[in-house]
């Protein structure tokens, strides 16, 4: 369960930084428009969603004593 969430934080981690290069790729370094900033700071959102669950799941798996 540990290694799945730690595979889900970094493919989280690369998409905002991708969607950011695609941007300056696609439009060739011109200027960012309002949506561009919208999308690369909305495609934060499935990381934060990712650490709240690994937060709300830490010490499920452990056994009570």
């Amino acid at each position: 369960m540990n290694r799945l969430f730690g595979l889900i934080i970094t493919l989280s981690i690369i998409t905002p930084v991708s969607i950011f290069l695609g941007y300056i790729i696609m439009d060739e370094g011109d200027q960012f428009t309002t949506e561009h900033y919208m999308v690369t700071g909305l495609s934060i959102v499935p990381l934060i969603f990712a650490l709240l669950v690994k937060f709300l799941m830490t010490g499920v798996d452990k056994e009570d004593k």
